[in-house]
Parts: C-alpha cells; structure tokens; sequence
C-alpha cells in the first residue's frame, strides 16, 4: 500500500466528516469533495448538513447523517449508515468541537464536563464506532486538535484539557494500529475565523494574555487549516501545527508551555496595570 493518498488516490473515497456543520467542517468537505471524495456529513443541524449535501451533489456524493458526538449509539447508527451507504469508510476527520471560557473556579457543574464530553470524549466514540471500516479500509483518522494541546491559556481549561487528552489518545492510537496500515494524524490550528474562534473574544483573561489577539497569536486564515486537513490525509502524515511558527511544540510540548507562559504572563500584568492607572 501507498504510505500516500495522492489527489488522484482520494478519488471515490469516503469520508466520515463530524462537525460538518460548521464553518472549518463544511469547508474541509467541500475541498475533499473536489477532490472526488464522497461524503458523510455528521452533526446535529440537520438543515445546514442537508443543504451542504445538496450543494456537494446529492446522496451519491454527499450524506447528511444528524448525529449527536456525546451519544455512542448515535454515532455508531451514523457510521452504520454511512458504510452502508457508500460500501465502507475509507478516511474519518473527527472535527466536532465546543468551547467556553470561564475560570477554574467558576464551572458550573455540567460547564466543564460538557467541553470534555464533547472535544474528547466525542472524539473517542467517533473512533470506536468507525475504526472497524477505517481498519478494513487501510485508510486515515485525521483528528482536529488544536495549539491549545501545547499551549493552555486562561480561561480555556476545559478546551485546554481535552485538546491535550487528544493528542495523547491519538498518540495511543497510532500505537495500537502500528502494522495495519491505518495512519493517524493530528492538526493544532492557532486562532481562526469561525464561530467558535469568534466565542473566545468574549473572554477577558484570554483578550489579555494574547495581547488581544495580536503578534504571535494573530488568527489564521480559514483556508489555510483546511489545506492542511487535505494535506494530511494524502500525505497521512502525524501532525500539523499552524501557524508553522509553533511546529517545535509538537516535539517537546511540555517545554512549549514553559516557553511561552512568561509571555502570557507578561501580557496579563502588562494590561493589569493599565486598568488600574
């Protein structure tokens, strides 16, 4: 088997593409959609996926499945379905997510645990339920991680939390599935446009210590974390940090959050006494 899938070699695959309801997963399904990817559309809005199906081509090329991450029977019907649907699972691209921001302290009870449930414990029934097709496939797992598996930030400990405990069940992962010619990758996007990028400009702390989102923590472009989505899965490659500026975390990602703590620390105090002039 090819250690890639080339654009001609993703032609009349199948994705199984969660979160595709929103911006990044309804961007990421039109690019491999161009590709000649078929596609099944999970989420939970079922009028946003059935119109993204419709514009992909209808239900010989795009599915749209309603699926609920938090639910293990849910996503096994849904994975059910796409298989059946289009004889198999070639290339999952888990990418449901949430976030809120709030301090440690002040979680509500089901607050923290529901970011969790979602960002990671999602990503784990998402894997359960189509590993068997992917296995049969010999194909790819592409994980939407996030920068915020190296760097935690305030405000953000429970997204903090479960994009870390993602890159470790994706690094067990790839582990378990050495020799069976399935690859796992991870992408680590920085900041960028989209509703959930847009429901982190709320928080206070976060504003701060990323100097309100300026120098190293500017966003990115949209574009460019679904071309590194595309990029993975033909190249199944490990991991993708965007911006490139951060790829060194990816080695030594304990010492990228002690590198980069005094700088947020800096920003923090920095604006501290601003508001207290």
């Amino acid at each position: 088997m090819s250690t890639h899938l080339s654009p001609e070699g993703l032609r009349g695959k199948v994705a199984f593409v969660t979160g595709a309801s929103g911006a990044l997963g309804s961007d990421a399904a039109r690019a491999l959609s161009a590709r000649g990817v078929r596609l099944a559309l999970l989420g939970r809005n079922t009028d946003k996926l059935e119109t993204l199906a419709r514009e992909l081509g209808g239900p010989q090329k795009a599915l749209a499945i309603e699926m609920n991450v938090r639910n293990l029977a849910s996503v096994e019907a849904a994975a059910k379905s796409a298989a059946d649907h289009f004889g198999g699972i070639d290339i999952l691209v888990a990418g449901a997510g949430m976030v809120t921001t709030e301090l440690v302290e002040d979680y509500s009870a089901t607050g923290f645990v529901d970011d969790v449930d979602t960002n990671l414990n999602g990503v784990w029934r998402t894997i359960k339920a189509t590993l068997p097709y992917v296995r049969e496939a010999k194909g790819h797992v592409c994980i939407i991680a996030s920068l915020a598996s190296f760097i935690h930030m305030p405000e953000m400990s429970a997204y903090s939390a479960s994009k870390a405990g993602v890159l470790a069940l994706a690094n067990s992962l790839r582990l378990e599935l050495d020799g069976s010619g399935v690859s796992v990758g991870t992408i680590h996007p920085s900041f960028f446009e989209s509703a959930l990028g847009d429901a982190l400009t709320t928080s206070p702390l976060l504003n701060r210590a990323s100097g309100n989102f300026g120098g190293l923590f500017t966003p990115i472009k949209r574009e460019d974390v679904v071309a590194a989505i595309v990029t993975n899965i033909e190249r199944r490659s490990r991991v993708v940090v965007l911006p490139k500026a951060f790829s060194a975390l990816a080695l030594v990602p304990g010492l990228g959050q002690r590198v980069i703590e005094p700088y947020l620390t800096h920003n923090l105090r920095k604006t501290a006494q601003k508001l207290s002039r």
